[in-house]
Protein backbone atom coordinates (compact mmCIF):
# COMPACT_ATOMS: atom_id res chain seq x y z
CA UNK A 1 0.00 0.00 0.00
CA UNK A 2 1.39 3.22 -0.85
CA UNK A 3 0.50 6.31 1.52
CA UNK A 4 1.75 10.02 0.43
CA UNK A 5 2.71 12.44 2.90
CA UNK A 6 3.42 16.30 1.53
CA UNK A 7 6.99 17.63 2.58
CA UNK A 8 7.49 21.43 2.70
CA UNK A 9 10.94 22.57 2.10
CA UNK A 10 12.49 26.23 3.28
CA UNK A 11 15.24 27.90 2.31
CA UNK A 12 16.25 29.76 5.67
CA UNK A 13 17.82 33.54 6.40
CA UNK A 14 20.96 31.39 6.94
CA UNK A 15 21.18 29.45 4.02
CA UNK A 16 20.22 26.04 5.72
CA UNK A 17 17.19 24.04 4.27
CA UNK A 18 14.78 23.24 6.39
CA UNK A 19 12.02 20.47 5.99
CA UNK A 20 9.13 19.55 7.48
CA UNK A 21 6.41 16.25 6.56
CA UNK A 22 3.18 18.30 6.90
CA UNK A 23 0.73 17.27 9.76
CA UNK A 24 4.07 15.09 11.36
CA UNK A 25 5.90 16.18 14.06
CA UNK A 26 8.79 15.23 11.74
CA UNK A 27 11.69 17.92 11.47
CA UNK A 28 15.22 17.92 9.62
CA UNK A 29 17.46 20.08 7.48
CA UNK A 30 20.29 20.82 5.37
CA UNK A 31 23.02 22.68 4.31
CA UNK A 32 21.69 22.23 0.76
CA UNK A 33 18.37 20.92 -0.97
CA UNK A 34 20.04 17.55 -1.26
CA UNK A 35 20.91 17.09 2.18
CA UNK A 36 17.66 18.11 3.01
CA UNK A 37 15.84 15.47 0.94
CA UNK A 38 18.52 12.98 2.57
CA UNK A 39 18.04 14.48 6.10
CA UNK A 40 14.10 14.01 5.73
CA UNK A 41 14.28 10.81 4.26
CA UNK A 42 16.23 9.37 6.98
CA UNK A 43 14.08 11.59 9.61
CA UNK A 44 10.50 10.04 8.16
CA UNK A 45 12.35 6.25 7.96
CA UNK A 46 12.83 6.14 11.75
CA UNK A 47 10.05 7.82 12.32
CA UNK A 48 7.73 5.56 10.17
CA UNK A 49 9.08 2.25 12.30
CA UNK A 50 8.53 3.98 15.60
CA UNK A 51 4.73 4.90 14.65
CA UNK A 52 4.00 2.11 11.86
CA UNK A 53 -0.01 3.11 12.08
CA UNK A 54 0.82 6.60 11.39
CA UNK A 55 -1.58 8.43 8.01
CA UNK A 56 -1.31 11.20 5.81
CA UNK A 57 -4.43 13.58 6.79
CA UNK A 58 -2.64 16.70 4.88
CA UNK A 59 -4.21 17.81 1.64
CA UNK A 60 -2.03 19.80 -0.71
CA UNK A 61 -3.50 23.22 -1.92
CA UNK A 62 -1.09 25.71 -3.41
CA UNK A 63 -1.63 29.39 -3.60
CA UNK A 64 -1.20 31.44 -6.56
CA UNK A 65 -1.02 35.11 -6.13
CA UNK A 66 -1.50 37.35 -9.13
CA UNK A 67 -0.07 41.45 -8.43
CA UNK A 68 -0.89 43.82 -10.73
CA UNK A 69 -0.19 47.49 -10.41
CA UNK A 70 -2.29 49.70 -8.06
CA UNK A 71 -4.40 46.70 -7.24
CA UNK A 72 -4.92 44.36 -4.64
CA UNK A 73 -3.45 41.25 -4.89
CA UNK A 74 -5.55 38.12 -5.88
CA UNK A 75 -5.54 34.65 -4.64
CA UNK A 76 -6.28 31.93 -6.20
CA UNK A 77 -5.68 28.30 -4.07
CA UNK A 78 -5.04 25.61 -6.76
CA UNK A 79 -4.44 21.63 -6.14
CA UNK A 80 -0.53 20.89 -6.39
CA UNK A 81 -1.22 19.35 -10.20
CA UNK A 82 -2.77 22.31 -11.54
CA UNK A 83 0.52 23.27 -11.57
CA UNK A 84 2.04 20.77 -13.29
CA UNK A 85 -0.34 21.28 -16.33
CA UNK A 86 -0.62 19.19 -19.13
CA UNK A 87 2.57 19.44 -21.86
CA UNK A 88 2.56 17.29 -25.24
CA UNK A 89 6.15 16.87 -26.52
CA UNK A 90 7.06 18.03 -30.18
CA UNK A 91 6.99 14.05 -30.98
CA UNK A 92 4.27 13.39 -29.56
CA UNK A 93 1.80 16.26 -31.14
CA UNK A 94 3.36 14.87 -34.76
CA UNK A 95 2.30 11.48 -33.87
CA UNK A 96 -1.18 12.33 -33.05
CA UNK A 97 -1.66 14.74 -36.17
CA UNK A 98 -0.87 11.73 -38.31
CA UNK A 99 -2.87 9.21 -36.77
CA UNK A 100 -5.11 11.94 -37.34
CA UNK A 101 -4.93 12.12 -41.17
CA UNK A 102 -5.63 8.40 -41.08
CA UNK A 103 -8.80 8.71 -39.61
CA UNK A 104 -8.13 8.65 -36.01
CA UNK A 105 -7.58 5.35 -33.65
CA UNK A 106 -8.50 2.14 -35.01
CA UNK A 107 -12.05 0.75 -34.09
CA UNK A 108 -11.77 -2.51 -31.96
CA UNK A 109 -12.68 -5.35 -33.62
CA UNK A 110 -16.28 -6.97 -33.05
CA UNK A 111 -15.57 -10.68 -32.55
CA UNK A 112 -18.62 -12.46 -33.70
Amino acid sequence: MTARFPIVFEREDSGVVSAYVAGLPVYAQGGTQKAAERAIRRTFEAYLEAHPDVASTSDVKVATVLRRARSAPEVSIVSAAALVGGHTSRRKAASSRANGRLGGRPRASVRT
